[in-house]
């Protein structure tokens, strides 16, 4: 292969997936695979390589306090300070207070990995032709090269009818000789025992704190070759083919009377058989959704290849687009099961994790969220649904304790636990921008919330807005009616109030536009369930009371709705622009002012943050900047934007994504964004409204997208562009319910839609009437 260019097309590699021709050195490069319960990954040398096997649920307990001091006593001396000696005296104060009583940064209990499963194999020759891959259809991880006239495999999955991670170990002639050993756990904070018995390797692992820990379970089949072992593992000689069957069980899951038991592992024992039961229901969720951007031969470049030529020409290959598209529903599909994807999604190779690799609340879970309902994951939204009403008792715990509120209040981090701990620590320095305010987060339950309500206005389903919607908004505005207070105008402040990551004052802008979003959700679906009747003005008049969003004197939106405190473009987070990439609050028709200031505010921060070669590089402002942009039309700045992260090496070779570029801390929120920020340059829906092709970039003047989903009960059967050559626009969609739907097309062109009785020319674009369960297709011809 030269420049990416392939003669003829390995089998090896998968349609839809990523390879390298390299071994990944360490976790962080390896291709993973993971069924939502459980994840593993691949990584090192032919001659020693390298399983991690992780569990959803394996976080590890730290043991530290988590009480969080009465400090509702000291709120109103708070708001005093910050009126008389400034915002930061305010939190310096607050922050003293707390040390009295005891507290300080309590850090969240860290994702870890469960076991460490080593194969080892003495080299026979120089090993040639290598190649490992990442097959997104079927979520299998393979790697196979040749040492002189001998082949060599290795495939894995995580298999979601058998509940255990399934890998192969094949060769075309005997293997001399093939060592398995898990690693001893060596940590403080865990004791590990192993054992073997016969062909199973087991391990019992207690946590110091708690009574809690896991079980895990390496079995191993060989059908031929001698097989011995010792305590260090098991060895089998002149074998052709072994089997590996893995488990991580949780002591809160286990069922003990089969821990002796082969019911613990399948009764099949090919190979092929259990991938392809697996394949046929992980496969259904992958294919569910199809992009083609038209990627060509490039699609069966490898991962460094593809790299490569955008770093030396600067240019985004659409081939690439379409694999980061993938790998985004990927990550997802294979992370989302008994839990939502953590920082790290469902993998991890340290005990030292960036962030705990916990849900960190003020960005990162949003944007692993980002795509569930656009990308048809539906399945994949249960698990947050479980999680907040699992943090539910401590997000109450932390609206009392905090500010002496009812209802909820969500910190910016949380794991085993959903209380407010991480916050704190007066040591941390005074400098307003550079100092975490942790403390001072209270819009956090209302942006969890957006997701719940969502679900609703995607599904139509009644019973969830009734039961779980409804029920958790009214906790966010419990709190609200507690924490507010009036000032001479008669318009609730929010004070302290903390703008993430980038300092503090009264009324961020997204304090305002989350609890805007909060009572808007809440009257618009007790009115819809025709309950709480006598609930909604008192919401109403709350709404009404919201102070008003700011423009500053370069026209753009304040991101503190007050005159005493300043900008800094120069950040990472996006959160004042909230009402334009999240509750879509703001728009051209309704509210154009604030739209041309968010505008505006927009291009500062592209400015001073996303193309300041002397700034951070995080993905996740990345991608708020990318779905801002996108709500604008400014296709070709999203484009840019995954540019730079694929030339800066923010997206490993299995192209799950990193926090920072080149390669630094293994982080998939950014994963979890980019499917829909795409489906955002192609759709963007609202109830009763569709926009087509409203952020187009200029590369992508052609292609097709099917099975994707729109608020409204609309199911998108076909996308079909062709902007170059054709100049024609096709779109088939099937909508569950009898609606009427306002189709437009946001571009600078003209389009004549072809005469059909079911749609008719409106002033904003085209109103069509749908039928229930029925295909309807419109094609648009550009006019010359």
């Amino acid at each position: 292969m030269t420049n990416g260019a392939l003669k003829q097309i390995d089998k090896r590699i998968p349609e839809y997936g990523a390879y390298s021709r390299q071994p990944a050195e360490t976790w962080e490069f390896s291709n993973v695979t993971g069924n939502g319960e459980l994840g593993a990954m691949h990584f090192g040398p032919p001659q020693k390589e390298t399983v991690i096997v992780n569990h959803a649920e394996l976080f590890l307990p730290l043991g530290s306090t988590e009480e969080i001091p009465n400090m509702a006593p000291f709120l109103e001396e708070v708001r005093k300070l910050s009126k008389t000696k400034g915002y930061i005296a305010s939190h310096e104060y607050f922050i003293r207070e707390g040390e009295k009583l005891g507290h300080t940064i309590v850090n969240t209990d860290p994702f870890h990995p469960g076991i460490f499963l080593t194969i080892e194999q003495p080299s026979i020759g120089a090993v040639t032709d290598y190649l490992r891959t990442v097959n997104f259809a079927t979520g299998e991880v393979s790697a196979t090269w040749n040492e002189g006239s001998q082949h060599f495999g290795r495939n894995l999955f995580a298999s979601r009818t058998d509940g255990a991670i399934v890998m192969s170990i094949v060769s075309s002639n005997t293997i001399p000789e093939l060592c398995l050993s898990v690693e001893k756990i060596d940590h403080e904070l865990i004791e590990a025992t192993y054992s073997i018995e016969d062909t199973t390797i087991k391990g019992h692992h207690t946590y110091k704190h708690g009574n809690n820990g896991y079980e895990s379970f390496v079995e191993i089949v060989c059908h031929d070759g001698d097989i011995s072992s010792n305590k260090q593992g098991i060895t089998i000689r002149n074998t052709k083919e072994v089997l590996l069957f893995i488990k991580i069980i949780p002591f809160e899951h286990l069922d003990k009377t089969l821990l002796n038991s082969k019911q613990l592992f399948p009764i099949e024992k090919s190979y092929l058989q259990l991938l392809n039961r697996h394949k046929e229901i992980h496969g259904e969720m992958f294919h569910r959704v199809a992009i083609d951007l038209n990627g060509g031969n490039r699609r069966y470049w490898s991962s460094e290849d593809l790299f490569e030529e955008v770093r030396k020409t600067n240019q985004l290959s659409l081939a690439l687009v379409e694999k980061m598209f993938h790998a985004g529903r990927y990550m997802f599909i294979s992370s989302s099961g008994l839990r939502p994807p953590n920082l790290q999604g469902i993998w991890t190779g340290t005990w030292t994790p960036s962030w705990s690799s916990d849900y960190t609340l003020d960005t990162n879970l949003q944007l692993a969220m980002a795509s569930v309902f656009s990308g048809n994951m539906l399945e994949g939204f249960k698990p947050y649904v479980t999680l907040l009403e699992r943090y539910l008792d401590d997000f109450r715990y932390n609206a009392k304790r905090m500010f002496g509120c009812r209802g909820i209040l969500s910190g910016v981090r949380a794991s085993t636990s959903g209380k407010h701990l991480h916050w704190g620590d007066s040591s941390w320095g005074n400098r307003e921008c550079d100092t975490f305010f942790g403390a001072f987060w209270t819009c956090g339950a209302g942006w969890l919330a957006h997701f719940l309500y969502e679900y609703y206005l995607y599904t139509d389903d009644k019973a969830f807005l009734q039961n779980h919607v409804v029920p958790f908004l009214k906790e966010v505005v419990l709190f609200y009616e507690d924490f507010l207070y009036f000032d001479e105008a008669g318009k609730y402040v929010f004070n302290p109030s903390y703008s993430a990551e980038n300092g503090i004052a009264a009324n961020s802008t997204q304090d305002i536009a989350v609890a805007k979003e909060v009572l808007t959700n809440l009257i618009s679906a007790c009115k819809e369930l025709n309950i709480d009747n006598e609930e909604i003005p008192k919401w109403e008049k709350m709404l009404e009371q919201l102070p008003p969003y700011l423009i500053n004197e370069e026209g753009a939106l304040k991101e503190w709705a007050v005159w005493d405190h300043g900008e800094n473009y120069n950040h990472r987070h996006y959160s004042h622009l909230y009402p334009i990439f999240q509750s879509y609050e703001f728009s051209e028709e309704k509210t154009p002012e604030l739209w041309k200031a968010s505008k505006v505010a927009l291009e500062k921060k592209l400015e001073h943050w996303l193309y300041n070669p002397h700034t951070d590089t995080s993905s996740h402002g990345r991608m708020h900047a990318g779905l801002s942009a996108a709500r604008f039309g400014m296709g070709d700045t999203v484009w840019d934007i995954l540019r730079m992260m694929a030339a800066g090496g923010a997206i490993y070779p299995s192209m799950m994504t990193a926090h920072y570029d080149h390669y630094h801390v293994f982080n998939v929120d950014a994963n979890g964004a980019i499917p829909e920020l795409i489906h955002q340059l192609l759709l963007f829906s609202f109830q009763g409204r569709l926009d087509v092709l409203p952020a187009l970039p200029d590369a992508l003047m052609q292609g097709k997208i099917n099975g994707t989903l729109c608020r409204g009960q609309i199911y998108v059967n076909e996308l079909a562009w062709d902007l170059q050559e054709k100049k024609k626009i096709e779109l088939t969609i099937t909508s569950k319910k009898d609606q009427e739907l306002l189709v437009r097309i946001k571009r600078n062109e003209r389009w004549n839609l072809i005469a059909t009785e079911q749609a008719f020319k409106a002033e904003a674009g085209w109103k069509v009437s749908l039928n229930k369960n029925k295909q309807t297709t419109l094609t648009w011809i550009k006019e010359v």
